[in-house]
């Protein structure tokens, strides 16, 4: 995968944005055209999409974390999500973690 504007692949010949990540290349023209042509071939090249992973990653961790783990510090915990979580509390480990007691008496 590339983004080498006149670089290995020719027919990237511009990146493409988050928001419009899609444009056609017409090998014969040699020039943009609409990625749905005929003949058009087409290309994705944006060029900071390794930036983008960890935004969505940070987002759908978040959206996740509001819907499914904060509503259970406000209904006690009733399901024992949190509970269930909980790795060590006032020095001793939680019950589902004492598999690592072996690992703190070393």
């Amino acid at each position: 995968v590339s983004c080498d504007i006149d670089g290995p692949i020719p027919c990237t010949i511009r990146p493409s944005t988050i928001e419009n990540p899609l444009y056609g290349y017409d090998p014969i023209l040699e020039q943009e055209t609409d990625f749905e042509a005929p003949n058009s071939i087409g290309v994705m090249a944006v060029d900071n999409l390794p930036c983008e992973l960890p935004r969505d990653a940070s987002q759908d961790f978040g959206n996740e974390l509001v819907t499914k783990v904060i509503p259970h510090f406000f209904n006690q915990d009733q399901e024992g999500v949190l509970s269930r979580a909980t790795i060590a509390e006032n020095k001793n480990l939680g019950s589902h973690f004492e598999y690592l007691r072996s690992y703190i008496n070393g």
